[in-house]
């Protein structure tokens, strides 16, 4: 009988242990999504900061600049208007077919939450860009493959021509 009961206290040692690890495991997860989530804002508003720069200055200026997309980032576009929205199917394919957006608002839309939107001080041309699957993203499967979660990066080139900013995928 006291057999019995040692086995189940270990047993029930275990369980605990496995209990309070996977706990820990699910908590280092979300903080890290929200780390990457909170880098992507910020990475939004600099280049938000870099085209209204470049709404001011001559046209010729250029600007390079990378922004790293967190998975949840459904996509980042510009839009004549703070409440254009897309379904994440169409910001998908729009991402994927590196379709251009036109407006004076730049738009997040991230998982879950409402979307933001940022008046510019000048029209601008932009890519669709955001997190794409890792079959799509060869960027997205090296960082997933090294534990960094599915993070897209994207190398833009920001350029003044006349009175608008245009920000294409640079090499």
């Amino acid at each position: 009988m006291k057999a019995i009961s040692e086995w189940f206290w270990v047993l029930a040692g275990i369980l605990a242990g496995l209990i309070i690890l996977s706990f820990a495991v699910y908590q280092i997860y979300n903080t890290n999504q929200a780390m990457s989530e909170q880098k992507t804002l910020e990475q939004f508003y600099k280049m938000k900061n870099i085209i209204d720069n470049l709404c001011w200055s001559f046209s010729g200026n250029t600007e390079i600049y990378e922004i790293s997309v967190a998975d949840r980032v459904n996509g980042i576009y510009v839009s004549l208007d703070k409440y254009t929205q897309y379904s994440l199917e169409d910001l998908k394919e729009k991402i994927l077919n590196q379709e251009y957006s036109y407006g004076n608002y730049i738009c997040i839309k991230i998982e879950n939450k409402r979307l933001r939107c940022e008046e510019l001080y000048c029209n601008a041309t932009m890519p669709f860009i955001g997190s794409v699957p890792s079959k799509f993203s060869l960027s997205a499967l090296i960082n997933k493959i090294f534990g960094r979660g599915e993070i897209s990066v994207y190398k833009l080139k920001l350029e003044k021509t006349g009175t608008i900013v245009n920000v294409t995928l640079s090499e």
